[in-house]
C-alpha cells in the first residue's frame, strides 16, 4: 500500500516531546545510551541471513524498540558498515543488515525483519520500521520501501540504474525519505541517481547533498552522515521532537549549514 497522504500518513511533525519512552540526546552523532550487542539470524525457512545489532538490555527495558533494516553496497558486507549500525543500536534501534553484497532488490532485507520479528517478538515495535542502506543497499532500501511495514527510507547515495532496482518502486513508498548524496560522489552521481529519484516520489523528501563528500562517506560510522540520519530516524521511530530541528522549517539546522545543499518536496 503506497503513502496517499491521508489520516494517519499526515507528515506533520509529531510534536517537540520524544514520545515513545526512549531517553532523549544532546548530539545525534554521539553514541546514544543503550551498550549493544550482536548476533546472527536466519536459516530454516530463511533463505537470507542477517547481522543484528541490538541494544543489550532488550527485554528489560519495558519499551518496544523500533527496527532499522540494512542493504549494504556492492561488494560489501555488515560488517563494512559496524560503527553506524553499531550506533544505531546504542540508539535504541534493533538494526537487521542483510549478509549479502547484492541488496539491490531489498529482498534480503525485509527476510531480515521477519526474522527479527520473529526473534524478538513482542521487544520490537513492527509499526515503526525504517530502511537504510548504502549505494545498491541504498537502491534496495528504496525498493523494500514499497513494503507496507516500512514507515520511512533514509537511503545514502542510492544507485538505481540496474543492480536489482526497479525505478517503479520510487513512485510506490510508504512514508517519508532522507535522501542522501555525495556531492563529490563519482559512482552514484546526482544527476543519474539521486535526482530521478527525488522527481518521481510519491512521498515527501528531504534530500541532502553533504559537500564533498565521495561514494564512501557511509563506509565505517558514517561520516556526516551519521548524525543527521540518526536524527531522522529517531524522529519518525522514536517521536524524538528534539530531532525536528535538523529538518524542518526555513532555518532547519541542514537547511542552515555550508556543509549542505537542500532541496525538498511535499516536505513540511
Amino acid at each position: 500500500m503506497a503513502w496517499n497522504g491521508n489520516g494517519g500518513d499526515d507528515p506533520t511533525p509529531p510534536g517537540n516531546e520524544t514520545g515513545t519512552g526512549f531517553p532523549g540526546v544532546t548530539d545525534f552523532a554521539d553514541d546514544g545510551p543503550y551498550s549493544t550487542s550482536s548476533t546472527s539470524l536466519g536459516g530454516g525457512w530463511f533463505s537470507s541471513s542477517c547481522d543484528v545489532r541490538y541494544p543489550s538490555d532488550i527485554g528489560g527495558t519495558g519499551l518496544e524498540h523500533p527496527v532499522i533494516i540494512w542493504g549494504n553496497g556492492t561488494g560489501s558486507s555488515p560488517t563494512t558498515y559496524s560503527g553506524l549500525l553499531n550506533h544505531w543500536a546504542s540508539h535504541g534501534f534493533v538494526v537487521a543488515a542483510a549478509e549479502t553484497s547484492n541488496a539491490g532488490t531489498g529482498e534480503d532485507m525485509l527476510e531480515c525483519l521477519d526474522a527479527v520479528e520473529e526473534e524478538f517478538g513482542g521487544n520490537v515495535d513492527m509499526d515503526r520500521v525504517g530502511a537504510s542502506g548504502h549505494s545498491q543497499g541504498g537502491g534496495g532500501a528504496i525498493m523494500a520501501g514499497q513494503d507496507e511495514r516500512i514507515t520511512t527510507t533514509a537511503p545514502m547515495q542510492p544507485y538505481q540504474l540496474g543492480l536489482g532496482h526497479d525505478t517503479s518502486s520510487q513512485r510506490n513508498q510508504n512514508g517519508p525519505m532522507f535522501l542522501m548524496s555525495g556531492s563529490s560522489d563519482s559512482i552514484a552521481g546526482t544527476t543519474l541517481n539521486q535526482g530521478p529519484i527525488f522527481n518521481r516520489a510519491n512521498v515527501p523528501v528531504f534530500w541532502g547533498i553533504l559537500q564533498g563528500a565521495g561514494h564512501f562517506e557511509p563506509v565505517g560510522s558514517a561520516g556526516d552522515f551519521r548524525g543527521p540520519s540518526t536524527a531522522w530516524l529517531r524522529y519518525y521511530l522514536m517521536d524524538d521532537g528534539d530531532a525536528a530541528a535538523t529538518f524542518f522549517g526555513s532555518d532547519c539546522i541542514l537547511c542552515q549549514s555550508s556543509d549542505w545543499e537542500v532541496e525538498t518536496k511535499d516536505f513540511n
